[in-house]
């Protein structure tokens, strides 16, 4: 016989706050469940301190990677390794409420085609302050298009990285895809949601964790900027046949709200005296299809040479999608400057609107 649940738990170099969190999970009220702890090479203890839970519990099953995969490929490793029917996806230092599991389970077996479910959560400020995070749902089944349209008017997601899916679902949409660095899990609810209704428990089973300094791999605002760019772009398309005239509207507004979203980053950077950072973007800016962008970056990036990361093909979600709207016969390619800062009037991109709700 099967087993019901799969808890996949991935870890790096958490080794301190591992305890905590393996504590919460194995005093759930529903026990019938494997728990993998995929540990993506660590350096620290946490080896030392799995081996002893496994000792312990034997429920628990644990996997060392020979080399760091990145988060999405530790994902993937661990869901490959799982055989429950439902596979509760987990993150080393939170905390998890002893009623999560059966929560969850409860949840996808009264909506049957719901491919996961989620849940509101509890976070902590640095000041030690709780707060509740998550959209205003009602707990039930929610369309998966909310779930798109808050991304496309905040360019973040109201899934966080926590869930409990089906292994059907995993199966039909495949792993978890590297491309979209540590935001991967974004790009796949997004794609299990599209078409979909989605189950969600309103109340907070999870308190997640602050965070250590230097205990996650540290990838610079401009690198996920571009990620979320790209994912915006792919799921305008997939959610075409959803919710059209939305995705026409937000379509028409993209070059608008990226610009917005670079800027309100670099102002974040120049508050915070994150100057590396802030040379990073202005290099990388030069090269954008935003018009706004490309002259700053142009005025001020003068003598600063590209992060090693960076390559142009990285604009190319963001300038398919801006000249699409215009002329779709035409191609981006790199602007040039001719006697002045001003980008030549073939490169001139026109102002989307209306803007995003």
């Amino acid at each position: 016989m099967s087993i019901p649940v799969s808890i996949c738990l991935t870890t790096y170099n958490r080794a301190r706050v591992l305890p905590s969190t393996l504590d919460s999970l194995l005093a759930q009220d529903f026990g019938d469940f494997e728990l993998i702890i995929s540990d993506n090479a660590s350096s620290d203890d946490t080896e030392e301190v799995c081996r002893q839970y496994e000792r312990r519990d034997r429920r628990v099953r644990y996997f060392r990677n020979p080399a760091n995969l990145g988060m999405p490929g530790n994902l993937n490793a661990a869901i490959t390794r799982a055989s429950g029917e439902y596979i509760a996806n987990v993150h080393d230092g939170d905390l998890y409420r002893s009623d999560l599991l059966r929560q969850w389970k409860d949840a996808l077996d009264e909506a049957p085609d719901s491919p996961f479910v989620f849940n509101t959560y509890d976070c902590v400020r640095k000041t030690g302050e709780h707060f509740l995070s998550g959209e205003p749902f009602s707990s039930g089944v929610i369309p998966g298009s909310y779930i798109a349209e808050y991304f496309f008017r905040t360019a973040t997601c109201c899934v966080w990285g926590t869930v409990m899916a089906r292994r059907s679902a995993y199966h039909k949409q495949g792993p978890f895809d590297a491309s979209f660095g540590f935001i991967s899990d974004v790009e796949m609810w997004l794609r299990m949601a599209h078409g979909k209704a989605i189950a969600y428990v309103a109340e907070p089973l999870i308190t997640l964790s602050r965070g250590e300094k230097g205990d996650k791999p540290y990838f610079g605002p401009w690198r996920q900027m571009f990620w979320t760019v790209a994912i915006y772009s792919k799921m305008l398309r997939l959610y075409s046949d959803v919710i059209p005239e939305e995705t026409r509207q937000y379509s028409r507004g993209f070059a608008q709200f990226i610009c917005r979203l670079a800027l309100y980053r670099m102002a974040t950077l120049v508050k915070n005296r994150r100057w590396e950072s802030v040379r990073e973007g202005l290099k990388v800016w030069r090269d954008s299809p935003v018009t706004a962008l490309a002259v700053i970056g142009r005025l001020m990036s003068i003598g600063v040479s590209p992060p090693d990361w960076y390559d142009l093909a990285l604009w190319e979600p963001l300038a398919d999608m801006t000249l699409t709207l215009r002329q779709p016969h035409k191609h981006w390619r790199r602007p040039r400057l001719r006697n002045s800062l001003q980008p030549s009037g073939r490169h001139q991109i026109r102002k989307p609107s209306p803007k995003p709700r």
